[in-house]
């Protein structure tokens, strides 16, 4: 599955669950609000899907810090985990159910890089970490008060495994 496949259907998911979140009930994040839920999206390094969980709690109207981890599915003979600390920066629309927000922070990625001898036939792994920034956007689309959905796309740069990565996420607001 290439970047631009992934990405088109992504969307798609994301604008037909979108139409499902007309509650007139949902407001825009206020202080203290934090929200936690899984996430599933494409990483470019390694032409995989990943998978993982994020957090967010909002320090004011358009501030909020959004740690996440993200396990990187073995593809290309190489896979990983991500470990990232954002910080968002979001502007709500739409009466408060939708919110775009730019996004920065800091990255580290623990990548494992997998040879398979070839006198053996054993897979011999070796792994790789890097720490790198962040960098990206996202929107996301408030359903309910406690339930929101968002897509983020998001460019990791580091010098030896810059990765680029699209990510589809469910939260559950408290």
């Amino acid at each position: 599955m290439n970047l631009t496949h992934f990405s088109k259907t992504a969307a798609g998911v994301m604008i037909a669950l979108a139409s499902l979140c007309i509650a007139p009930s949902a407001e825009a994040q206020t202080k203290g609000e934090k929200a936690f839920g899984p996430r599933i999206g494409y990483v470019s390094r390694n032409e995989s899907a990943l998978g993982g969980l994020a957090f967010q709690y909002s320090f004011s109207k358009h501030v909020r810090i959004a740690p996440s981890v993200d396990i990187i599915f073995r593809h290309r003979d190489k896979d990983g985990l991500a470990v990232n600390a954002d910080v968002h920066f979001p502007f709500a629309f739409a009466a408060g159910r939708a919110a775009f927000y730019p996004l920065s922070g800091f990255n580290f990625t623990s990548w494992g890089l997998h040879n398979n001898n070839a006198e053996s036939g054993k897979d011999v792994t070796t792994h790789s970490t890097s720490a790198g920034l962040n960098a990206g956007a996202g929107i996301e689309f408030r359903c309910t008060p406690s339930l929101k959905l968002g897509l983020e796309a998001r460019y990791t740069l580091m010098r030896h495994y810059p990765t680029a990565a699209v990510a589809a996420s469910i939260a559950f607001v408290f």
